[in-house]
């Protein structure tokens, strides 16, 4: 699965719904120009996911809200954005960055050990369960698995 996007039209809902100008965003955000904001609320560019939070923080909402996925069942990809992380920050003891890659890309395989979830969900900060829900929907989006179907 490609990195879920940040919606554009939620960003941009968001930001008016508290009242904020693209200024005021800037300046909460430490950017240098408010430019940033109207190419990410544009959808010409997206940000780095360590902005995803940081925004969702001044703007008073889940971070996965501004993406473009299923709050309620998240690809794992999806909660690695949401978190601020990007996939080579997802190194931990007893699991790979390539081990993480592959199963936020949801290639078909092995079921990954309870030691790989739980370190999942310690670099997440969530639960081993959103974990591993999350895998199986990044398995259920991968061209291979849906062909079998």
């Amino acid at each position: 699965m490609a990195r879920p996007l940040l919606r554009g039209d939620r960003l941009l809902a968001a930001r008016e719904a508290v009242g904020l100008t693209r200024e005021d965003l800037t300046l909460a955000l430490g950017l240098s120009s408010p430019s940033r904001i109207k190419v990410w609320e544009s959808g010409i560019e997206r940000p780095r996911p360590r902005f995803v939070p940081k925004l969702a923080a001044v703007l008073g909402v889940e971070p996965l809200s501004l993406l473009d996925v299923d709050p309620d069942d998240p690809p794992l990809a999806a909660l690695r954005v949401a978190a601020g992380l990007a996939t080579n920050e997802m190194g931990a003891p007893g699991m790979s960055v390539m081990t993480y890659v592959r199963l936020e890309d949801g290639r078909p395989g092995s079921e990954p050990t309870d030691k790989v979830i739980a370190a999942i969900a310690a670099v997440l900060r969530i639960d081993a369960a959103l974990v591993q829900s999350a895998i199986r929907r990044s398995r259920s989006d991968h061209p291979a698995e849906t062909s079998l179907r």
